[in-house]
């Protein structure tokens, strides 16, 4: 089986001659290979028509969620959202303890200085955005059961 192949089979919606060499991105971001360098000096036509190792062709990662999709720069957001929380109210837990109403108020405060033309939020130095983005992380916490 060749890595494109493999990605057709998987998520063929990334399968389209739009793309170099008609796949999006490369094998290793799919978790076919490890840190080829194979990109390197070939066509991304001649990457994806490889032949996989039968190591990684038998592996069938098809209807999983891939967690590499999300931004680094949300991780680190809503990191240092927290990071800032937990040195303020001394408990990493503490956010459970709140109301679901209280995080929609607070993004939505932060939606509105934003908006406004306030980059960083005052009591923190942080920026607004971030702060949005931990109360949805909260937010979408609290109402995971709601949509499993």
């Amino acid at each position: 089986m060749t890595f494109k192949q493999k990605l057709m089979q998987e998520h063929p919606e990334l399968v389209d001659d739009k793309y170099w060499g008609g796949c999006y991105q490369h094998p290793e971001t799919y978790g076919y290979e490890d840190n080829s360098d194979f990109c390197g000096g070939h066509t991304c036509k001649e990457c994806w028509g490889r032949e996989m190792p039968e190591t990684q062709a038998a592996k069938s990662d098809a209807g999983k969620p891939r967690p590499t999709l999300v931004p680094v720069s949300l991780i680190r957001a809503v990191t240092a959202i927290r990071e800032y929380g937990c040195a303020k109210y001394h408990d990493p837990e503490n956010w459970r303890k709140v109301e679901p109403q209280r995080y929609r108020d607070a993004l939505y405060r932060h939606w509105l200085a934003y908006l406004s033309g306030e980059e960083n939020d005052p009591e923190s130095g942080l920026p607004h955005l971030w702060h949005m983005a931990c109360n949805a992380a909260f937010l979408i916490e609290m109402e995971a059961d709601k949509h499993e």
